[in-house]
């Protein structure tokens, strides 16, 4: 890479245009005489301009440029140098100033600063849509190399030549005028060379169909495709795309969220749930994408990109969770009411306490410790009720205190009977006790199976009956948010795959015409009302009803009740607790 001179006459008038756009934009303090700050204009991502190509001119620099620090803003014509002392930016300066790189457009223009901004937005995301999944490596070269040499893009009838890119289709025709295919007419099938894909799709458990149809595209470096959502009723969810040849930059976004997902050569893209059905994704029409490395942002051209799209076609209506994204209206009933809770309740709570019971209490020992804490407070000679006590982890023996609990699974009863515990069979909505007759209540994790507002107020209702004037009672309920203040939650630090490809996975499911989205566990949730899957010890899942709160809709649900008054409200380990004092 070489330097070549300009006419330094049309220097100045251009520098100062660039100094008038670096201080209305950036708001940066450019000057003439010398600092330790260089801004070299033309010289930016949004030029094409690589991290590379500035290292090397300084490295034309070495004995006068010394330690530097480069900063590359996204999306701007300029980058930022940094050197040890003024003069040697000032040596810099006089080397480079005018100039312009071979095969790298316009000459480069400089201007000293007295600050540097402050980067923190990286347009690569490591954030991922809920239900989105990238596979890296997902084959080898070896494999890439066959794919790509099993596609004949010379033949004209099997492709065809749209305006930002080629496409090939097998098994059935993707028409763009209408975002659909005809299940009734199918095409050439998906060759055989490919068929090897659905049993790695297996093993990575990308869905449980035998993908049927196939859309080959190739992009050419400053091709693209626009943002767009796959028409839900069309294909089943997930969509997966394998990404050959060369990196790129695929764009999601969701109202007014944008996430940039880099694709890496080899990798399989995996959209479902949320991702799938709310998400659009696009690729913009670039000849290179900015991306970050160890030593920060740099642009990374693209080349020849074959994406290989793998769908299952469905037959009859979407049946997905995202009515206003969906193209079959009028699915489901969104909202609970009270003439489905006590099913909903009965099939997706105590039936399934009923099953897991035994598994439930190998899981469930330790205490946690704030509730621990409130049991010590209470007095001696108190009389405590423990509202959906499980397998009775707090009814162990606490000196002074005669505890008793209840629960709506006779399975868990049973279980505490035989450790001699004091407990009967009850539902939370009716307790079998006098008003104000006792001293204490808890109920831990209980009240979030509760499907409906006026149901869980009713039970806040009903342990505040019970309690006598001047009794306290501790309540804990599931939280959305479980990462607060900067920390993840216990449930999400437990995740074993929270370093693969899982962001949250949704799926539904029917209860009387209800649609549930089932929630994929160990991750944050992106529903209030929830199924949560259960895997029982020696197999068997059961999903479980939750209604997770948020802090908002806790707190007010607190403050509206009558004859208490509140103690405490405080987030506990991806729980909202409170403690309520009867009046």
């Amino acid at each position: 890479m070489s330097l070549k001179a300009v006419d330094m006459r049309k220097c100045s008038r251009k520098q100062k245009r660039a100094q008038h756009r670096l201080a209305r934009d950036m708001k940066i303090n450019c000057r003439d005489d010398p600092t330790q700050n260089l801004v070299i204009c033309n010289a930016g991502l949004v030029t094409g301009f690589t991290r590379e190509s500035l290292e090397n001119i300084l490295q034309e620099f070495k004995e006068a440029a010394g330690n530097y620090e480069i900063l590359m803003p996204p999306g701007k014509s300029y980058s930022f140098v940094k050197f040890s002392s003024p003069e040697i930016a000032s040596r810099v300066y006089d080397g480079v100033n005018g100039n312009f790189v071979e095969g790298q457009g316009p000459p480069l223009y400089l201007t000293f600063s007295e600050t540097l901004p402050h980067l923190e937005v990286s347009p690569i995301s490591s954030e991922l849509p809920p239900g989105l999944r990238v596979i890296e490596d997902f084959i080898t070269p070896e494999q890439e190399t066959l794919l790509l040499e099993k596609v004949d893009w010379s033949e004209e009838d099997s492709s065809s030549e749209l305006k930002h890119r080629k496409v090939k289709h097998f098994g059935f025709e993707f028409r763009y005028d209408t975002n659909r295919v005809d299940p009734d007419d199918p095409i050439s099938p998906i060759p055989e060379e490919f068929t090897f894909l659905q049993k790695l799709f297996g093993n990575h458990h990308c869905g449980q169909f035998i993908y049927d149809q196939l859309t080959i595209n190739r992009y050419l470096p400053g091709q693209g495709i626009p943002p767009h959502i796959d028409t839900h009723s069309v294909f089943e969810d997930p969509i997966l795309s394998l990404s050959l040849g060369s990196a790129c930059v695929m764009d999601f976004r969701k109202k007014e969220k944008k996430i940039g997902i880099l694709l890496p050569p080899r990798s399989l893209l995996v959209m479902s749930g949320e991702s799938r059905y709310t998400w659009s994704h696009g690729i913009c029409p670039r000849h290179s994408d900015i991306v970050s490395e160890d030593n920060g942002m740099t642009t990374r051209p693209r080349g020849i990109r074959t994406s290989f799209t793998f769908r299952k076609v469905r037959r009859g209506d979407c049946p997905c969770y995202f009515d206003d994204y969906c193209d079959t209206v009028h699915k489901h009933r969104k909202d609970i009411d009270n003439s489905v809770a006590p099913g909903l309740e009965l099939s997706y709570v105590h039936e399934v306490y009923e099953e897991i019971s035994s598994h439930f209490d190998e899981t469930r020992h330790k205490q946690w410790p704030n509730v621990s804490k409130f049991l010590d407070s209470i007095e001696p000679g108190s009389i405590l009720l423990d509202v959906g006590c499980g397998n009775g982890k707090y009814l162990n023996d606490t000196s002074g205190i005669f505890k008793v609990g209840c629960d709506r699974s006779s399975g868990l009863t049973r279980i505490c009977r035989k450790r001699s515990f004091e407990v009967f069979l009850s539902d939370c909505l009716q307790l079998p006790f006098k008003s104000k007759s006792l001293d204490a209540v808890i109920s831990i994790a209980v009240i979030h199976h509760l499907s409906t507002p006026e149901r869980r107020r009713s039970a806040f209702l009903e342990i505040l009956r019970v309690l006598r004037p001047g009794g306290r009672c501790l309540i804990y309920v599931w939280a959305k948010d479980q990462h607060w203040n900067s920390k993840d939650s216990t449930y999400l630090r437990f995740n074993p795959k929270k370093n693969e490809e899982f962001g949250g996975r949704e799926m539904q499911r029917l209860f009387q015409g209800l649609a549930l989205p089932v929630h994929e566990n160990r991750t944050n949730f992106s529903h209030s009302d929830v199924l949560v899957p259960w895997k029982r010890k020696g197999g068997g899942e059961f999903l479980r009803y939750y209604h997770v709160f948020e802090e908002e809709e806790f707190v007010e649900l607190c403050k509206g009740l009558c004859e208490s008054v509140i103690e405490r409200i405080y987030y506990d380990q991806g729980n909202w607790c409170t403690i309520l004092k009867k009046m």
